[in-house]
C-alpha cells in the first residue's frame, strides 16, 4: 500500500456502530494524524451538517473537525452553481449546507432550477406533489443517495431511498445520484483532498456502497469486516475489494507495514 497516501473512510459499520467507536478505530485515526496522512469521513447522510457529524466522533473519542467530514449534501453543493435555485425534500442540515454554497433555496415555485431530495422525517403528500409538478417541468431531479434504511437506537428506518423512488416513480425520470456508490462523491473527495484517484484508497463494510464507490471512482478499495459484509461477501462480489481487513488490527499491519 506504499502508494496510497490518504484515505476515505465509511462510518456506520466502519468507524462506529450506535453510539460506540470500533475498536482500534480512534488509535488507527490518531496515527494517521501524527504521520500527517490525509483522510475525510464520507458519508451518504443528507441531513447532518458536518459539525454534528464532528462533535458525534469527538464523543466517541475519534479526534476530527468538520473539515474531516464530507456528506452527500456537500457533493450535491458543490455540483451545483452559485444561484441555483433548489426545492427540497430534506432537512435543515440540507438546505443550509446548500444556503452555505450559495444556493437559493425555493417553496416549490415555478422558477426553480433542481429538486433536491433526500432523508426527510417531514415528507408528505405536498411535498411529493410540489417535486412531481417541477420535475415533469423540467427541473433537474438531484437524489443526496439512495440508501434503502438507517440504523437508529431502537432498530431500522426508511432513507432517503424509498423517498427518492416514490419521486422517481411518479415522474418516471432517473435521478442523479450524488452519494456512495456513485462517482460524484468520490470526485467531491478527491477535490477536498487534492489527491488523484489511484493516491486514495476507501475503507468500508458495505460492498454495494463503499467498494462498488472506490471501483466507479478509480480508487483502490479496503473492505473492513466491522460491519455488514463478511470475507466471503468480498471474495465473491462481482467488484471486488483490493484488500480485506478483519479489524483495525489487521487494518495497521495492512497500512503501516
Amino acid at each position: 500500500m506504499n502508494d496510497i497516501s490518504a484515505l476515505l473512510f465509511d462510518l456506520d459499520g466502519t468507524v462506529y456502530r450506535g453510539t460506540d467507536a470500533i475498536p482500534g478505530a480512534s488509535d488507527f485515526i490518531t496515527k494517521l494524524k501524527e504521520r500527517g496522512i490525509p483522510f475525510l469521513f464520507v458519508t451518504n447522510r443528507g441531513n447532518r451538517r458536518p459539525e454534528e457529524v464532528a462533535d458525534q466522533l469527538n464523543a466517541m473519542g475519534i479526534s476530527c473537525t468538520p473539515d474531516d467530514v464530507l456528506t452527500s449534501a456537500q457533493a450535491v453543493a458543490m455540483g451545483l452553481d452559485r444561484g441555483t435555485r433548489v426545492y427540497c425534500l430534506g432537512e435543515e442540515g440540507l438546505t443550509s449546507t446548500l444556503e452555505d454554497a450559495g444556493v437559493i433555496i425555493t417553496d416549490g415555485s415555478s422558477d426553480t432550477d433542481a429538486v433536491v431530495v433526500s432523508y426527510d422525517r417531514g415528507i408528505n403528500y405536498e411535498k411529493l406533489g410540489k417535486a412531481l409538478r417541477l420535475i415533469d417541468g423540467g427541473a433537474r431531479f438531484i437524489a443526496t443517495n439512495t440508501d434503502r434504511l438507517i440504523t437508529v437506537e431502537d432498530g431500522i428506518l426508511p432513507e432517503a431511498g424509498p423517498i427518492v423512488a416514490a419521486v422517481q416513480a411518479a415522474t418516471e425520470k432517473e435521478p442523479e445520484i450524488f452519494g456512495k456508490p456513485e462517482k460524484q462523491i468520490m470526485d467531491a473527495a478527491l477535490k477536498r483532498l487534492g489527491k488523484q484517484a489511484s493516491d486514495c484508497a476507501i475503507i468500508g463494510d458495505n460492498i454495494f456502497t463503499d467498494i462498488l464507490a472506490g471501483h466507479k471512482s478509480g480508487m483502490k478499495s479496503i473492505l473492513i469486516l466491522t460491519g455488514v459484509a463478511s470475507r466471503k461477501d468480498g471474495e465473491d462480489a462481482l467488484f471486488k475489494p483490493t484488500w480485506i481487513a478483519e479489524d483495525y488490527q489487521d487494518l495497521e499491519k495492512l497500512f503501516f507495514s
